[in-house]
């Protein structure tokens, strides 16, 4: 019995939205594509690796090109647009291999990405591959079990997860202009001879 089982990815990761898939979605092709959000993935498998890119739209239409994602994993190692077993196997904790995924052009967040497998079963990712038994998650958005203390410190410390710096930028500038507004004003009442 296998202790492993597809499970609703929202409840394994907190990821606001997601897409769990395996070999058998495949289904004999060497790509599958899924959409997140606004966006269409496609996920790669080609004989030792996967690879995860979005289609690249032009005046609302695809016309084939792809924005290739960087795997970093929990370590920080950046793996490259492409993934092996090995590689899976090298970062892998109880069976599963976690990734952050990064477009290459831009240096944006693309969410992340999960392998995993039953390791009681199968000794190693590609064995699992082999079986049907690899199971692939793909999931983007804030996580759910973000405490608003720790969302709070990353946005006054400009670093919110998945915003563009500018943006971050324009959101943190009137915040940080109000605080120091509140703290001279304080300053000002308290002593009243300044």
């Amino acid at each position: 019995m296998e202790t492993v089982i597809p499970i609703n990815p929202n409840l394994l990761t907190g990821f606001a939205d997601s897409k769990e898939f395996d070999k058998t979605d495949f289904a004999g092709y060497p790509y599958f594509e899924y959409l997140l959000a606004p966006t269409t993935f496609e996920c790669q498998h080609y004989v030792d690796y996967f690879r995860v890119g979005a289609h690249t739209l032009f005046v609302g239409l695809w016309l084939g090109g792809y924005s290739w994602t960087n795997f970093i994993s929990d370590n920080g190692t950046n793996h490259g647009w492409q993934v092996s077993f090995s590689d899976l196997e090298n970062d892998a904790e109880e069976g599963a291999a976690r990734y952050t995924l990064q477009y290459e052009d831009t240096g944006n967040s693309a969410g992340g990405f999960v392998f995993y497998w039953n390791t009681t079963t199968y000794s190693d990712p590609s064995d699992a591959w082999d079986n049907d038994v690899l199971y692939l998650l793909h999931g983007i958005g804030l996580l759910a079990n973000t405490d608003i203390a720790s969302l709070l410190i990353s946005l006054l410390f400009l670093q919110l997860p998945e915003v563009p710096p500018l943006v971050n930028v324009l959101i943190v500038v009137p915040i940080w202009a109000s605080i120091v507004y509140v703290l001279w004003f304080v300053v000002k009442e308290m002593i009243p001879f300044l």
